[in-house]
């Protein structure tokens, strides 16, 4: 981090302790209701996230070349396979014969060839096609043009990120991750970082009203009340906006009580850093490390988390495990507060009560969010 932008976020916690509120823009605004229940909309919203870098996996589970997994992801198949020169290709997971999915979920090591269960089509490690039983069937195959297809993917801060569209395949996920992956990498532990304690659950509600909760910190005071509602200044966040994506810093409660002068200001003592990238990631950094959740809509009333707690290194006593282990504990039950209010909200649609959801001007960062996913949306090409 630099002293320039620490010294900024002194600046503005001060000046919003002042004034006793956080930052806040315009007029209160509303959000129709339907945008939370359409499934139209929420199929529309899928194609767009594929074009978006996603992050799909731990850097730490693919450590070693020819190291490989096979998942899905924002229901499309996909195989990581980290390549001699230390790479990571992401292909996606279907023969090009008749379309089988060539490599069962699961991980491995050691790969030599993937061969598909069907027709044992046989594909290489970067993906080309090796070998076809009975060639002479095929007199028009353009074997070097019948490889697996690739994806765009990278590797920052420890995760591999994809963007699932094919036909984004020449695209650069770094020009989206954008300046703010920079910062994120230049904090301590999270250039490098090991993936810890992954998981994945579902949630009955829209993948929306979850990002919506994590873009303000008026809820704190209330909702987290039992976890860290203590540890916090009352509804006092700074948003730092870069194009989509953006950095929202929660102020603590002991940087009024410590009063921290402008020269040597550590950001991650005083308060939460936590980076969004557009459209459905948050990096919660936290004093010693940082908190991924990645959501994938599986519908309008559905949505599947994905977690990875990103630790400096791999535990190496029980000591550090136990430390590690209640730091994810701590997340996880503050987590399940906002999220049992998002399935409250959700349910609560049906019934008629609210045409529209109200946002206060302390909340923009939401209706911005919405108005930015509206925008993408409409440039989005048409479906094939």
């Amino acid at each position: 981090m630099t002293d320039e932008f620490a010294t900024e976020l002194h600046r503005r916690a001060i000046a919003a302790l002042k004034a006793g509120r956080g930052d806040a823009s315009g007029q209160s605004e509303r959000i129709p209701v339907g945008q939370y229940t359409d499934e139209a909309m929420a199929r529309q919203e899928l194609r767009l996230l594929r074009r978006y870098p996603q992050p799909v996996a731990a850097s730490a589970s693919l450590a070693a070349p020819g190291t490989w997994l096979s998942l899905n992801h924002l229901g499309t198949p996909l195989l990581l396979v980290r390549q001699e020169n230390g790479q990571i290709q992401a292909f996606l997971n279907v023969c090009r014969h008749r379309g089988a999915r060539v490599v069962a979920e699961g991980s491995g090591s050691g790969a030599r060839a993937f061969v598909c269960p069907y027709h044992a089509w046989t594909y290489r490690p970067d993906g080309a096609l090796r070998g076809v039983p009975e060639s002479f069937g095929f007199p028009s195959l353009q074997q070097e043009e019948s490889g697996l297809r690739r994806l765009a993917a990278t590797e920052r801060a420890g995760l591999v990120w994809v963007m699932l569209d094919p036909l984004l395949s020449g695209s650069d996920p770094d020009a989206h991750l954008g300046s703010l992956m920079t910062h994120l990498e230049s904090l301590a532990g999270l250039r490098n970082p090991i993936g810890f304690a992954p998981r994945s659950y579902e949630i009955e509600a829209n993948w929306k009203l979850l990002i919506d909760g994590s873009f303000e910190a008026y809820h704190f005071k209330v909702a987290h009340r039992e976890t860290i509602a203590h540890m916090f200044e009352n509804n006092t966040q700074i948003i730092d906006e870069r194009d989509l994506n953006r950095c929202l810093y929660l102020v603590k409660s002991n940087f009024s009580r410590d009063e921290p002068g402008a020269d040597g200001f550590e950001p991650r003592r005083y308060g939460n850093l936590l980076y969004f990238f557009f459209p459905s990631t948050t990096i919660l950094v936290q004093p010693d490390h940082a908190q991924l959740s990645s959501l994938e809509p599986l519908g309008a009333h559905r949505t599947r988390v994905h977690e990875i707690t990103l630790i400096p290194e791999a535990p190496a006593t029980d000591k550090a495990l136990a430390y590690w282990e209640a730091n994810v504990a701590l997340y996880r039950r503050t987590l399940a507060e906002d999220y049992a209010l998002s399935e409250s909200i959700q349910a609560g649609f049906a019934s008629g009560a609210n045409d529209a959801l109200t946002f206060g001007t302390f909340e923009y960062s939401a209706p911005r969010f919405h108005a930015q996913l509206r925008q993408q949306m409409a440039a989005v090409p048409p479906a094939h």
